[in-house]
């Protein structure tokens, strides 16, 4: 399996420039092309794009500044660029930062120099970064929402995540206190869990976790689970905890009244947007997360198709975030072909449950065929019954089933339905 190296665009009018900058960095071990204009940048950008871009400011025709300019607030073109110059003015660097070039050198480059700046300006190696807390952050427009949120938690201490499923509250939570809070403490995850414990353990449990000063961002999941008991002096030590302490805490819940314990005086509802608000961005948030697990896992790259893109652009993804992490992920597992095309989308797709789960897994070659035909006939089933609307009557005809039969197979594989009453006499 190959990773892919990052890629680096050198923008330079000077052709002496461009061969310098080009090995020295390929020898480095990145990948490289170069631009001899602005509107070659743009060619090579759109053909393949860069991690990094070195812009030269003073170049014949369209300068580095205005490319820039052209450059910010395209989706498509969120890379990072830093700027290089003979001669520019302190003004000049102002303006560049200003749109958003992360670092500017000047030449004669030093190998020290340019090498620091790629350092610096090129997204981190990832490890073992969770995928929701790195699309987050590196993805527009939910590294935008970050922002706002980032000005919530200059004004509060205790907030409640609002979301539908599959957003993955916590990843904000945590790409929030990755951001912010990580110098001060640790990241702390409690899960409240349905009355496996009693009412004494519970608030001690949860007291605990409060009362730790190691902790500086605690994610509060299920908090709906609590005891009846244990609301009222949970609410109030979520409260005291909070006092002259460097401390942020994140309460998850899928509407108000799962909170409605809670002194709302004291918290910050932040609302995160389902994914079909976003359906623009969707082919890059898409290609993103597959380059997050080619760089992390070794999968080979796939580039997905303009058309598959056209239809994702138009998909509802009922599961949200999390279904799109799981489709990407059922790509990369299937590496016969380079390019993602609209039937194997559609193929992985249908194979979701209406919440966007994956009701057939990748590992179906290791289970027993007694296992294997139960976890078809389940996925089968479920998607056809998805497809008529629920109606049994007409699944009965789609599937040949006499309607009997079918009934009992829907129990035996745990397919909840709507079974018509009879009517009164």
């Amino acid at each position: 399996m190959k990773q892919t190296k990052q890629h680096i665009l050198i923008v330079d009018d000077e052709l002496e420039i461009r061969k310098i900058i080009q090995e020295i960095l390929s020898d480095e071990g990145y990948s490289t092309a170069t631009a001899s204009s602005a509107e070659d940048a743009r060619n090579q950008a759109r053909s393949r794009k860069p991690d990094l871009v070195f812009l030269d400011i003073w170049m014949p025709g369209e300068d580095g500044i205005s490319l820039l300019k052209d450059w910010k607030d395209q989706p498509e073109t969120d890379f990072s660029v830093v700027m290089i110059s003979g001669h520019a003015t302190i003004e000049t660097a102002i303006e560049a930062t200003k749109l958003g070039a992360k670092d500017f050198i000047e030449k004669p480059v030093s190998i020290e120099k340019l090498l620091a700046a790629a350092e610096g300006a090129l997204p981190q190696k990832i490890k073992g970064e969770d995928v929701f807390s790195h699309l987050i952050q590196n993805t527009q427009p939910f590294s935008k929402r970050l922002e706002g949120l980032e000005q919530e938690m200059i004004k509060n201490k205790i907030f409640v995540m609002q979301s539908e499923e599959g957003q993955e509250k916590v990843a904000w939570a945590r790409a929030l206190h990755l951001k912010h809070y990580s110098e001060v403490g640790e990241f702390k995850q409690l899960q409240i869990k349905q009355k496996e414990t009693s009412i004494e353990q519970e608030r001690k449990d949860v007291f605990e976790t409060l009362e730790d000063q190691k902790n500086a961002t605690i994610f509060i999941e299920n908090i709906k689970n609590l005891f009846e008991e244990n609301k009222a002096p949970v609410s109030k030590k979520l409260i005291a905890c909070t006092h002259n302490r460097p401390i942020k805490i994140f309460v998850s819940a899928t509407d108000t009244n799962e909170i409605s314990f809670l002194e709302e005086k004291n918290i910050a509802v932040l609302d995160i947007s389902p994914l079909r608000n976003t359906l623009k961005e969707v082919p890059q948030i898409l290609d993103t997360t597959i380059k997050f697990f080619v760089e992390r896992d070794g999968h080979d790259y796939r580039r997905v198709s303009l058309a598959s893109q056209n239809m994702l652009s138009k998909y509802q993804w009922p599961g949200n975030l999390r279904q799109l992490v799981d489709l990407a992920q059922a790509l990369l597992s299937r590496k016969d072909k380079e390019i993602v095309n609209v039937d194997e989308i559609q193929e992985i797709i249908t194979l979701q449950g209406p919440s966007g789960n994956i009701l057939i897994e990748n590992n179906l070659l290791s289970l027993s065929m007694k296992e294997a035909k139960k976890l078809f006939e389940r996925a089968y089933l479920t998607r056809q019954l998805e497809l008529v609307g629920g109606k049994i009557s007409e699944l009965s005809r789609r599937v040949d089933m006499e309607r009997t039969n079918l009934y009992r197979k829907l129990q035996s594989l745990d397919i909840e339905y709507k079974k018509k009453k009879k009517p009164t006499s």
